[in-house]
């Protein structure tokens, strides 16, 4: 049987070889090759803008990678969906560990193989940082960037100098990140935060909320996160917060937001459940959309939480943990931050109200909710969401980042 495993394997290896020889016959009259890596779709989406970026400055280059619809989109040669990537938590990671390591040493045969002259990495830092340094070891000569910046200022302070000895640079999306690196030699640079460009060149629909709400009702959106396992997780408790919350503020109505298609029929059971009044569900087409017309909201621990301040809506933060995944947390790396949410990291203070793991409960969430939506907090965090929007206004981090990676092979 072990035999006969081996002969597949084997097999295997020698029709891959045959389908890198082919996409590199294809692209023969391009150059140069990089190769772009996103494992989820924030990373998918800030890779589809670089790309797209680059291409302009560099009109003969060919790009292959681990890709998702976004990156698809750009024309980039697909040797792996990156929805084979779709993990969340540290409980999910040990749970995939086997498809990883064999989607790892796929990836990694497929770089050297193929040898293009840069590698860019996106976010993902678990796996990446790993494939940085197992490219490094089997002689990999080209560049190596990471763009956007592993929380090393929060914990791994160890992976600094690991990128440090194999990364040629880290392209990095918030001001304060460069310091952590600074008593190393590694290429750093400060490029601008991704999401104010994606905004600014966004093209909002007139009357939106007129569509959904009467308009004499204020808006709350409701984000539970872009996973099945965060719905699971979230979506009941804000609900709960959001029906405690209308009992007090009958003139208010909650879009749900659904980043994901296949995620509606899950939203709607759980909608199901709860008695909310004037409740309706809104693609991810129009989330900018439910942004800007909201008065307050309730999101999920993120990136989204960014997003919500940089359209200036005031935000209860919510994450609930698994037992295990606070556990690992709490006592393995001990993670232990004066604040989660990166609106208050930026800001240095609670300007998001922070309800996680046993803090989050629909009471809790009700009474921060009143308070940043008509209570003596608004003005506070309006102003701070303001200071946000200066703090990015102005930059292209897209074009910056091209830039910088176009100088590596200058």
């Amino acid at each position: 049987m072990s035999l006969i495993f081996v002969i597949l394997c084997f097999f295997l290896k020698i029709l891959r070889m045959k389908h890198v020889g082919r996409l590199m016959k294809s692209n023969d009259n391009l150059h140069p090759h990089l190769f772009i890596f996103a494992g989820e779709p924030s990373g998918d989406l800030h890779g589809a803008h670089l790309v797209k970026a680059f291409k302009e400055l560099y009109p003969s280059c060919w790009f292959s990678g681990v890709a998702g619809p976004a990156l698809r989109e750009e024309g980039i040669v697909n040797i792996m969906p990156m929805e084979k990537f779709a993990v969340m938590g540290f409980s999910d990671v040990i749970k995939a560990l086997p498809s990883l390591y064999k989607q790892f040493y796929y990836i990694r045969d497929y770089v050297l193989s193929t040898c293009p002259e840069l590698v860019i990495f996106i976010d993902y830092p678990g796996f990446n940082l790993r494939m940085a340094r197992a490219l490094r070891k089997a002689g990999y000569k080209g560049k190596l960037v990471h763009y956007i910046c592993p929380s090393v200022w929060a914990w791994g302070k160890k992976r600094i100098q690991h990128m440090a000895k194999t990364l040629d640079m880290l392209l990095t999306i918030y001001p304060f990140e460069n310091i952590s690196f600074k008593p190393t030699s590694l290429k750093v640079q400060y490029v601008g935060n991704p999401l104010q460009e994606y905004i600014s060149q966004h093209l909002y629909a007139p009357s939106w909320k007129s569509r959904f709400c009467p308009p004499e009702h204020l808006l709350i959106s409701i984000f539970p996160g872009s996973r099945e396992a965060e719905i699971k997780n979230n979506l009941s408790k804000q609900l709960e917060a959001a029906l405690l919350f209308q009992k007090e503020n009958p003139s208010t109505a909650f879009g749900i937001s659904c980043s994901n298609a296949s995620l509606k029929p899950l939203i709607e059971k759980i909608l199901k459940k709860h008695r909310l009044l004037h409740a309706f569900i809104v693609d991810k087409a129009h989330t900018y959309d439910l942004m800007r017309n909201s008065h307050s909201a309730i999101a999920k621990s993120g990136t989204v939480t960014l997003e919500l301040a940089l359209h200036c809506c005031p935000t209860v933060v919510v994450y609930q943990l698994s037992t295990l995944n606070w556990l690992i947390a709490k006592f393995i790396i001990k993670l232990n931050l004066p604040y989660y949410c990166i609106v208050n990291i930026l800001t240095g203070q609670r300007l998001f109200p922070e309800l996680i793991a046993e803090g989050f409960t629909p009471k809790k969430v009700a009474k921060e909710l009143e308070d940043i939506h008509a209570g003596s907090s608004r003005a506070r965090c309006l102003e701070g969401c303001q200071q946000i929007v200066e703090l990015f206004q102005g930059t292209h981090a897209s074009q910056n980042a091209a830039q910088a990676i176009h100088s590596l092979l200058s």
